[in-house]
């Protein structure tokens, strides 16, 4: 295997670094070059060696190379291409013939200049003198004399202590040159670092993937319309089987302690200090943090409805626009189930989602601790704890957090897999992936985008994992999700299930638009984002951020993600490609390559075409947070000014992101729970009905007659005594009434409860019993 301790490009810079096996199978570093006695690691002496001592390996194409050839041939010539070298015989170490080209230098510079013991053109040591053979390559005793010095190009050529310059030397090309007729090959096979010989595509399945993969790839980036764009793309691209750690980290080595060791003690005291900073951020103050939300009501009374032993209901109605597993996990926090939902009851099973906030974070970090170094992995665990996006779902009864618990845990098993050899622990971690996300979309079935997209990128292209694998995950998932479908059957549920979620599959891919942004008399995108800047603002910069650099890495790696044939080669590696063993890091990093790019999939079509809500963004926010230490590590490797400016405004978003919390938790947003409070208190549910102007205060009022409010033609046919409106819901179109009618109802009527808070705004009763104009009361018949 490839000494991971150096770097791959030094690999293929530096001869004396090529390893070869000896006849028994072991690898040992040896003199490559074969100047010199043999090294004392090389497997056996060079004159028992079957062709004399000689070995070869691949070099890279120049960037001196002709202008005339073009890049399909000069990488042909790379990969084709064998420097010969046997053993020094003589005093000569060269022993091989260099095709010469004629420089192309101007006339008036001279092609070499001297410089003592250095290395010419060719990048190949010299320890002897004498001009370079040009003829075939000798069969006798090598030739000595003086070696002539020059000017080279990035390596200079010299003279051996009291040689002479005969002439010039010409620049060597690194034209292609072959093992000479009846020289056999090494014993051993060099384990080269450059991309092997160029295949011709297939025909038929295979060749329709070929050609498949290029117009996706073409497609999915940036203003793929015409060929001199794609061609761009292609040459900024990272070359087939290139490491994808040099996106992230150039050529130096892995930053850090490398990934698959055993974590160190202050790691571990460090992620454990941030999964309890994460829990205590989402927990203090929760119940009067955040405003009640309309799905909160909903979610807990299907859970008290499996605290009764009823199964999937809501509000006695069969419900099954979700899965159960969520709500079976929140009923067992319910004590005694309740007959009515109120807001208290609402509020106390918001705790239920704190064990999820934590374990997420502890994912998050080890997630991206398989690809990036320690200190960065507690970064991302620091953006997600500190993302104000995040928290606020994460502090309300919501389905967010459980479903992504799933998502990230089976990523870790792939992750771990990933780098595991062909086993059967790769097995057992492939398998307990695929469960792990058949658990997150039976949780919510909005998982199936960010886990159903990438496994079909890496089943079609074969990329991240082998197509064999890819689809035992696929199938795994699916089998999870198809046990529940199975129950559903067997307790006689299918019809309600099949109307529901095929009615939600419809919403999910756009044909339907109900709710979210893209439904009628819904507020636009673009505004929300302004007017959550000051209470999401730096989760807004992360998303972008990280979107946009896993759109360049993925851009950048897209060549070097395909694994070769199929796992029925019991011998070969899965971490191959190419014919190079990944280094460590490199196969968890190419399958976070396949998730983000299938996520930005999934996330681009749902808000282009799909039915787009706020908590979608959900699905974007957490996996970009692993992202975000592949980000950091990046620009930690930067230049030094760029690195320090990338940092402090990493430093910034998490100051940023901690302000944003004191801001939101040292106010009060729970209008209606102090509605509540206040209506049980005056109010006769027997004997009063009431007008709402919103839609979230009909679930937690029991016993109450209630009746929409539009305008006041509305409230006299209903003979409502109060009308309840919002002054935020209604300016931002989530509510019936519109504000001209709350102004003509400040005008009239008076206003016997107001509350204030950041998500309602200002929460009024009216008492449409005495009017302020002298006009007719309303409500004061029988219930009067």
């Amino acid at each position: 295997m490839t000494d991971s301790s150096v770097p791959l490009v030094r690999l293929r810079r530096d001869p004396r670094r090529v390893r070869t096996a000896g006849p028994d199978g072991r690898w040992g570093r040896s003199d490559a070059l074969g100047w010199g006695p043999p090294s004392a690691v090389d497997p056996q002496p060079s004159a028992l060696r079957a062709d004399g001592g000689a070995a070869t390996h691949r070099v890279r194409s120049p960037r001196h190379a002709p202008a005339d050839d073009d890049g399909a041939a000069r990488r042909s010539r790379a990969r084709n291409g064998y420097r010969v070298d046997p053993d020094r015989q003589d005093t000569d170490p060269t022993g091989f013939e260099p095709a010469h080209r004629p420089s192309r230098r101007p006339a008036h510079r001279p092609a070499h200049r001297p410089a003592p013991g250095g290395r010419h053109a060719g990048g190949d040591p010299v320890d002897a003198t004498g001009p370079l053979p040009t003829g075939p390559l000798p069969t006798g005793p090598l030739p000595t004399g003086p070696l002539p010095s020059g000017r080279g190009g990035r390596h200079r050529a010299g003279s051996t202590p009291g040689g002479t310059a005969t002439g010039p030397l010409p620049r060597p090309r690194h034209r292609r040159r072959r093992l000479p007729p009846g020289a056999a090959p090494p014993l051993g096979r060099v384990l080269v670092t450059a991309p092997g010989p160029t295949r011709a595509r297939p025909g038929g399945i295979a060749g329709l993937e070929w050609r498949v993969r290029d117009l996706l790839a073409v497609l999915g980036t940036f203003l793929l319309l015409h060929r001199p764009t794609a061609g761009l793309v292609r040459r900024f691209s990272r070359e087939p089987g290139a490491p994808l750690t040099g996106v992230l980290y150039g050529a130096r080595p892995f930053g850090g302690a490398l990934p698959g060791r055993r974590p160190g003690l202050v790691f571990v005291l460090a992620s454990l200090v941030l999964v309890a900073v994460a829990a205590v951020l989402r927990g203090y103050d929760q119940h009067s943090a955040y405003e009640l939300f309309m799905d909160e009501v909903q979610y807990a009374d299907v859970a008290n409805s499996f605290a009764e032993g009823n199964g999937p209901q809501l509000f006695d109605a069969p419900f099954f626009l979700h899965p159960p597993l969520a709500f079976l996990y929140f009923s067992r926090f319910i004590s005694a189930p309740q007959t009515s939902m109120t807001v208290e009851f609402v509020l106390s099973l918001r705790p239920a989602n704190l064990l999820f906030a934590a374990a997420n974070t502890a994912l998050v970090v080890a997630c991206a601790r398989r690809v990036v170094p320690r200190w960065a992995a507690l970064v991302a665990g620091a953006f997600y704890a500190l993302d104000p996006f995040v928290i606020r779902f994460d502090s309300r009864l919501m389905l967010e957090a459980p479903m992504l618990f799933g998502v990230l845990a089976g990523l870790l098993c792939l992750l771990l897999a990933a780098e595991s050899p062909t086993g059967r622990r790769r097995w057992v971690l492939l398998v307990a992936g695929g469960l792990l996300w058949g658990l997150a979309i039976t949780t919510k079935t909005n998982a199936g985008l960010v886990t159903g997209l990438p496994l079909l990128i890496m089943l079609v292209f074969s990329w991240g994992l082998r197509r064999r694998e890819a689809a035992t995950v696929f199938g795994c998932e699916l089998g999870f999700y198809f046990c529940y479908v199975l129950w559903t059957v067997v307790t006689g549920r299918f019809p309600g299930w099949a109307e529901q979620t095929f009615g939600g599959v419809l919403r999910a891919v756009g044909l339907v638009k109900e709710t979210g942004f893209s439904s009628a008399n819904s507020p636009s995108f673009s505004s929300r984002i302004v007017a959550n800047l000051s209470l999401t603002g730096t989760s807004y910069v992360l998303i972008g951020a990280a979107s946009i650099f896993a759109a360049w890495f993925v851009l950048l790696s897209w060549r070097s993600l395909r694994l070769r044939g199929e796992p029925g080669d019991r011998f070969a590696d899965p971490r191959d490609l190419g014919g190079r063993v990944r280094a460590p890091g490199e196969a968890a990093l190419a399958l976070i390559a396949c998730w983000i790019a299938g996520v930005l999939g999934a996330i681009t079509y749902t808000f282009g075409l799909g039915e787009v809500e706020e908590q979608t963004f959900y699905l974007l926010a957490v996996p970009l947070s692993v992202v975000a230490g592949l980000l950091v590590t990046r620009l930690a490797r930067a230049r030094r000014w760029l690195s320090v400016v990338g940092l402090a405004l990493v430093a910034l978003v998490l100051a940023g992101s901690a302000g944003i919390w004191w801001n939101i938790r040292s106010q009060t947003d729970d209008t209606y729970s102090a509605f509540s409070a206040w209506l049980f208190a005056n109010v006769d549910p027997k004997t009063t009905h009431i007008a709402l102007g919103e839609h979230t205060a009909q679930f937690v009022m029991p016993g109450y007659g209630v009746f929409p409010l539009v305008t006041l033609a509305d409230a006299r046919a209903s003979n409502s005594r109060y009308g309840v409106v919002s002054t935020q819901l209604s300016a931002l179109g989530l509510a019936d009434v519109t504000p001209q009618t709350i102004a003509e109802l400040d005008r009239r009527y008076p206003v016997v409860f107001l509350a204030h808070g950041r998500t309602a705004g200002d929460l009024k009763v009216y008492d449409f019993g005495r009017p302020l104009d002298g006009s007719a009361p309303i409500g004061l018949g029988p219930q009067g």
